[in-house]
């Protein structure tokens, strides 16, 4: 309660983070509190990698995404990510993005029968396909496909010809002062695109939908959030 005080007296320009046995919220109490100070925040590893050998007293670490999340990390559950693409015929929308080709590198981990990567953009498509096809422990066919999550009808065709059992849809403008410049373009993309989607999926049978992108959608004080949330 005295660091304030204490950086502002003393010149303070490091703080070192040495209470590895604290939960990961007081953590981010801790960080947080320390957000508005011109410091460098650093933090010694956890009592587990310090007991394991992996690391020493001197190894400090800078301040981890984790460190910020404010809780404990969910970790994920393997059996309950592979009900809905192990074995199934799986479509990303958006895959070429940074989380739609996240959630690819994640998918052929599960083995699902066909991926396929549909995306509006050539060259991000090109280069998820890419990266994918030269994964050694590939076992699933991989198709790239071109299209606009704003033609129903072009989403039909590729549920019907691929008979898709799972979309994720993750094709979404995401970056707030784009959308706000662009504003008719983020609301076309972002509400029009998830809807011509869903309804492809209702239309072609397909077993689960999964939304991804619903950052900001809550209390949304910007266009971006507002599209989200609708």
């Amino acid at each position: 309660s005295d660091i304030g005080d204490l950086i502002n007296k003393l010149k303070i320009n490091d703080v070192l983070l040495a209470i590895p046995s604290s939960s990961r919220a007081k953590r981010f109490e801790i960080i947080a509190s320390l957000e508005t100070f011109p410091v460098h925040v650093r933090v010694l590893p956890s009592v587990s990698d310090l007991a394991g050998g992996r690391v020493t007293a001197d190894d400090l670490q800078e301040v981890s995404i984790e460190d910020l999340l404010g809780r404990d990390t969910v970790m994920p559950d393997k059996k309950l990510l592979s009900k809905a693409v192990t074995g199934k015929v799986v479509v990303v929308t958006g895959a070429g993005g940074s989380i739609g080709s996240e959630i690819c590198r994640q998918i052929v981990n599960l083995k699902p029968k066909k991926l396929v990567l549909y995306e509006m953009s050539e060259l991000a498509l090109f280069s998820i396909e890419k990266e994918l096809s030269s994964l050694s422990t590939l076992q699933t066919d991989i198709y790239p496909v071109l299209g606009s999550v704003n033609n129903e009808s072009r989403l039909s065709n590729i549920f019907k010809h691929f008979k898709v059992n799972t979309v994720y849809h993750s094709a979404a403008y995401k970056h707030v002062p784009m959308v706000e410049y662009n504003n008719t373009e983020g609301v076309n993309n972002n509400v029009f695109g998830t809807l011509c989607s869903a309804q492809a999926a209702i239309n072609c049978d397909v077993e689960t939908f999964v939304l991804i992108s619903t950052d900001k959608a809550v209390h949304p004080t910007n266009t971006m959030g507002a599209t989200k949330r609708c």
